[in-house]
């Protein structure tokens, strides 16, 4: 299993993230993936209490940015969906396939030679 960077980030750190991320922060120094796993987390309220801390945010502050981070996260996910149902009407190239040769046999041995 190959583990990804957001893995290898500790949790302190990955704190930081979600707090830049509900301050509004688009975290375009992320990747694609990062940055929606940072969303993920937030969404899923993933150490919250140490988020709200870094952030310096009441409770009801956070959940009013989270909504726009889900706005953020929706628009990512159907981004994706349009990419893939594009990709899914293209149309495949197939090489085309010449029919088997029959088999000439010589005998009821159906294995080859007998020598």
């Amino acid at each position: 299993m190959v583990a990804t960077t957001t893995s290898k980030r500790k949790p302190q750190e990955m704190d930081r993230l979600r707090a830049r991320a509900l301050k509004g922060d688009p975290l375009k120094s992320l990747r694609d993936t990062e940055r929606e796993w940072v969303w993920r987390s937030l969404l899923k309220r993933v150490r919250w209490k140490e988020t709200l801390t870094i952030a310096g945010l009441t409770e009801d502050q956070a959940v009013q940015r989270l909504e726009r981070v889900r706005v953020q996260y929706q628009r990512r996910i159907d981004a994706y969906k349009a990419t893939k149902a594009a990709e899914a009407q293209q149309p495949k190239v197939v090489r085309p396939v010449a029919p088997a040769q029959p088999v000439k046999r010589r005998g009821l041995w159906p294995f080859g030679n007998r020598r």
